[in-house]
Order: structure tokens, then C-alpha cells, then sequence
């Protein structure tokens, strides 16, 4: 688990959990960042390990510990980071960029199913993410760092996890995700999340790489200040 701290102008701490292949110097996660910053958070960024056999140990614990040191905080997750995000203790004000809450049609087949009966953490199946997927922003140079092979214990520990998921927290969480999303399962973020707490957007994967990324960030920091009420007429795409 690669970790990173950025200052920002304030003095509000919050906890970025980057998504499966996400890197801290990715030109969108940087864009992403300096946008955070400026807003006035201390950040406590997380770059996730792509290949694990222990979801406990090797993804949520490292953050958590980092979460429990935190008098308090606010989170922001994407993809993977957001099924992380909620097993963790007590944060605040909290918004999940399209949380992976659910296996996407492509990855609910009879290989995959067999595969992740199996204690191999070699990366053995195709990722088959392409630049279009994540949006227009995506560069060159991220795709070709992009892990294009993932393990069965990677696919495995999410699934366990995303079968244990805890209760939604209404009162303090908001997502922004894609209803053609190609990555994870749109259907399930809409079981599992209210309308009110929920923002469609076009674009791709990626909300900090889509072409409406403008359009919403300023949406993203007024839900992490103020939480779901903050989201009035960002619901429609």
C-alpha cells in the first residue's frame, strides 16, 4: 500500500482511498488532488495494491489505521477505494466516486466464478479496461501503467467484501457514478443507494477523467462539506 500526504490550504483532514490501477501521478489524480487541496484538505492518499489475498489485512487495515489516528475526517473514495471506504471507522462527510459494490456483467461468467476458487494470486485474467471506459482525460501513459491482468484472490477478497457490505449511511454518504458504467455494476449502486443520496454523470469510469468532470467537482467538495443535502440539481447525467 503506497501512501501520500498533500497539504492543503485548511486544515480539515481527509482520507483519499484511489481506485484498482489509480496512481498518484497520474495527471487525473493529480488534477483531482489540486482541486482537493485548494478546497482546503489535508490529504491522506492511499494507492492500492492491484494483486492481494487478504482484504482485511493488505487493503483495509492499512487505512484504517491512518482513519483511526484522525480526530476526524472526511472521505473520498473511487471504484475499489469505495468498497474499502465503508468498512471504515466513523468517518464523516463521505462521497464515493462509482464504488465497486457489485461485479459488472463481464465478470459474472462461469471462468471468473472458477477462477476465484482458486488460492492463485498471479494476475491470470484480462482486465479488458480501455482508455474509453474511463474517459476522455485518460492519457497514454496511464494506460500502459494500467494493470491489464488481474488475480483471482483480487477478485475473490472483493467479492467477500462486497457481500458483507454494511449498512448504507444516509445521513453522511453521497455517490456519483455512471449509469453505463463498463468497469463495475451500475445496478448495484442504485439497490444499494438512494436516489436522493446519488448523482448520475456521462463520461466514463472515472469522474476525474470524463469530459463532465468540471460540470461536478464543485458538487464533490459541497457533499464533502455538507453531505447529501448538497446534492440538488446534480442528480440528472
Amino acid at each position: 500500500m503506497e501512501t501520500r500526504s498533500f497539504n492543503g490550504t485548511g486544515d480539515r483532514d481527509l482520507v483519499l482511498v484511489l481506485g484498482w490501477g489509480n496512481r498518484f501521478d497520474h495527471d487525473t489524480v493529480e488534477w483531482l488532488v489540486d482541486r482537493l487541496a485548494g478546497a482546503g484538505y489535508r490529504i491522506h492518499g492511499f494507492q492500492l495494491p492491484t494483486t492481494i489475498t487478504d482484504f482485511d489485512a493488505e487493503w483495509l487495515a492499512p487505512v484504517a489505521r491512518t482513519a483511526e489516528s484522525l480526530a476526524e475526517y472526511r472521505l473520498l473514495t473511487h471504484s475499489t477505494g469505495g468498497l474499502i471506504g465503508e468498512f471504515l471507522p466513523d468517518p464523516g462527510m463521505t462521497v464515493h466516486l462509482s464504488p465497486w459494490w457489485g461485479f459488472h456483467d463481464d465478470l459474472r461468467n462461469p471462468l471468473v466464478s472458477l477462477a476465484m476458487k482458486l488460492p492463485v494470486s498471479t494476475p491470470l485474467l484480462p482486465a479488458g479496461i480501455e482508455a474509453e471506459d474511463l474517459g476522455e482525460h485518460v492519457t497514454d501513459e496511464r494506460m500502459r501503467e494500467a494493470p491489464d491482468r488481474a488475480a483471482p484472490t483480487f477478485l475473490r477478497e472483493a467479492k467477500r467484501a462486497q457481500a458483507r457490505l454494511p449498512t448504507f449511511d444516509e445521513q453522511r454518504t453521497s455517490v456519483f457514478y455512471t449509469p453505463e458504467d463498463p468497469v463495475v455494476s451500475a445496478e448495484a449502486i442504485e439497490r444499494r443507494v438512494p436516489p436522493r443520496n446519488r448523482v448520475a454523470y456521462e463520461g466514463g469510469h472515472e469522474l476525474f477523467a470524463s469530459a463532465s468532470r468540471t460540470r461536478h467537482i464543485d458538487t464533490v467538495l459541497a457533499a464533502l462539506d455538507a453531505g447529501p443535502r448538497a446534492l440538488t440539481d446534480e442528480r440528472k447525467p
